[in-house]
């Protein structure tokens, strides 16, 4: 998965780097609105519209508004203000009526649960003393993929820099997500500069090599400064 502009500025400075996705499913995420026709790839594309609120996608749905291009919708829901306290509160449970409404209309749910989820005031299920935000995830049951889930998106990426810390934690996620829906396909998450820290082009395969038989893929969070790293981080995945 990665964002439409990220690929649109990674295709401009290298066309040749389209053959990078034969064979494969690439999601390409956008916000709701106008936007250009998805960049042209050689393996399977599926426009996918980003929702940061399940109370917003309901809304577009009943007024007809999401576009008949968008296959596949992600609902990116975090510890921020796009997100709506009670719906942080409660994300297990707002995301399996996300996924239930996207399948009545047709379309893949994709579900990326912010791991500061647990942070939230008032949540179901907090961060303890003690723990990191990892381990309160996965107590706390994020990864629990419901049975209408497309894929899981693990927001791993601040770990990366830590490659054991990193395998880890995806393999605890990829294991709760199949123990609630077989089918899930799970994607980690690499960044170009998590949480402001930019990573080395090093750093980022070796994250990626550590998961590559663990999980069906990434989802990549690219700075448009990043774009010369975003093209060498492809270019080692087709190397694979």
């Amino acid at each position: 998965m990665v964002k439409d502009y990220a690929l649109r500025a990674v295709l401009a400075q290298d066309k040749q780097l389209a053959g990078t996705f034969t064979g494969r499913t690439t999601y390409v995420a956008a916000p709701l609105g106008p936007r250009p026709a998805v960049p042209p790839l050689t393996g399977t594309v599926e426009a996918t519209a980003i929702f940061t609120s399940y109370a917003a996608f309901a809304a577009q749905i009943a007024a007809g508004r999401l576009p008949g291009s968008d296959h596949a919708v992600l609902f990116d829901i975090e510890k921020w203000r796009a997100t709506p306290l009670a719906e942080q509160q409660n994300p297990r449970y707002y995301m399996l009526r996300f996924s239930e409404l996207a399948r009545a209309h047709g379309l893949l749910p994709i579900l990326a649960p912010g791991r500061d989820l647990v942070l939230a005031p008032g949540a179901s299920c907090v961060k303890r003393v003690g723990e990191n935000l990892s381990e309160a995830y996965i107590r706390c049951g994020l990864a629990s993929a419901d049975a209408h889930a497309a894929a899981l998106v693990v927001q791993a990426q601040a770990s990366q820099f830590d490659v054991q810390a990193f395998r880890d934690f995806l393999v605890q996620a990829v294991r709760q997500a199949r123990a609630g829906n077989p089918g899930v396909a799970v994607l980690a998450q690499l960044a170009t500069a998590p949480l402001g820290r930019p990573a080395s082009l090093a750093q980022l395969v070796a994250a990626a090599r550590s998961v590559s038989r663990v999980v069906q893929g990434f989802s990549l969070n690219i700075r448009v400064t990043d774009v010369q790293m975003a093209d060498d981080l492809l270019r080692s995945f087709r190397q694979r």
